[in-house]
């Protein structure tokens, strides 16, 4: 079943997600100084709101690329983890305890806001196209997923059903690349306040070898997210921590040391 679509209040419901936003805007966005401007269309054509969507959600965009390297392809060789793939399309209704899925949470909504926000001839369409092709692509892996899942006393895979999912997982990966060049493609030129230049989303390379961004910062960065929620959030547990509760050390930051300010600047 296909979830509901997501408001942009609960897009950023995601731990994650939800602090992309203010951590950069509170730090300044660590974008690298001055950049050759695409010919065609540039982030000054677009409209205000397309620019305010562009700001807002492309660091949750590069996030769940990395993601989609960092963790799902991580998944493919071990058919007694695909349960974890076939989650990524759960979803729950059950009263005041209804949650969307991983998917529709930190990859299809802020990809549609996008598409809707940019006027087709500025990317739009494309950004729409791709979208649809990389929904598709996640529900059909979801399902071969768990229909190859090893999970208890089951036999394992054939070839050809291991061989399915890797080349689903790269259907996903094409239409997620080509929905970054397309707003590449329309933010041509894009500057924050300080008038610096931003960043081109990072595509993946087939079977994501070469990835350029880290998974070691990718993986402090969960870790760290997950120890600061445990804390209550950036503002309580810096209380805690000049407390000197909570196992913190004076000094240390008690949140971790990676956080959405600092991520993007690799």
């Amino acid at each position: 079943r296909v979830p509901p679509s997501l408001s942009r209040r609960e897009a950023m419901s995601s731990p994650l997600a939800a602090a992309a936003a203010a951590s950069l805007a509170a730090a300044g966005s660590p974008w690298p100084a001055a950049a050759v401007v695409a010919d065609g269309v540039t982030y000054d054509d677009l409209p205000p709101k397309a620019q305010q969507a562009y700001q807002q959600y492309w660091p949750a965009l590069q996030l769940a690329a990395d993601s989609y390297v960092f963790e799902l392809y991580d998944l493919l060789p071990e058919p007694g983890r695909w349960d974890s793939i076939g989650a990524i399309t759960e979803s729950t209704d059950i009263g005041s305890a209804a949650s969307v899925s991983k998917l529709e949470r930190e990859y299809l909504t802020p990809m549609r806001i996008l598409a809707l926000a940019f006027p087709p001839d500025a990317g739009g369409e494309e950004m729409q196209a791709a979208l649809n092709k990389f929904q598709g692509s996640m529900f059909q892996l979801s399902r071969l997923a768990r229909a190859g899942q090893t999970t208890g006393n089951v036999a394992a895979p054939s070839a050809k059903e291991v061989a399915a999912v890797e080349k689903t997982w790269d259907d996903g990966r094409t239409a997620i690349n080509s929905f970054f060049e397309a707003l590449n493609s329309g933010t041509a030129g894009a500057a924050s306040a300080s008038g610096k230049v931003a960043p081109r989303l990072v595509g993946i390379p087939p079977k994501g070898a070469g990835y350029p961004r880290s998974k070691k910062l990718y993986t402090q960065l969960r870790k760290d997210a997950a120890l600061c929620r445990n804390r209550g959030g950036e503002a309580l547990a810096g209380l805690w921590g000049n407390l000197m509760v909570y196992g913190t050390v004076p000094g240390v930051n008690p949140c971790g040391s990676v956080n959405m300010a600092n991520y993007f600047a690799q």
